[in-house]
């Protein structure tokens, strides 16, 4: 058998790379904390509601044509329509929790 030509890393340059990996990880954004502050922001923003929700289900609608199989798109959105159905029902509120102020007449 002939000897490997090739050096095997040794602990100290696997640990580096492997600490170099983790640093980049910790840096990269949470895009889906990002997406979640963005909608927070523009819920408490003076943007359109209509053209919010037109934004909104147009990332529903792309989100499950290219991430979700299609053999499971029916089941997705009657999944979605039922929860959006249940939140209407509640008054918007989360579940366990009053729905905001600012959607009972009673509100000034």
């Amino acid at each position: 058998m002939k000897p490997s030509s090739r050096k095997r890393p040794n602990a100290r340059t696997v640990r580096s790379l492997s600490n170099q990996a983790a640093q980049a990880a910790a840096q990269a954004p949470d895009t889906l904390a990002d997406l979640s502050a963005s909608i927070k922001a523009a819920l408490h923003s003076e943007a359109d509601p209509y053209v919010m929700l037109g934004v909104l289900l147009e990332g529903v609608t792309q989100t499950l044509i290219v991430r979700v199989p299609s053999e499971r798109h029916r089941s997705t959105v009657a999944a979605a329509l039922v929860m959006l159905r249940e939140r209407l029902a509640a008054g918007g509120s989360m579940p366990g929790q009053s729905a905001p102020c600012y959607q009972h007449p009673t509100c000034s």
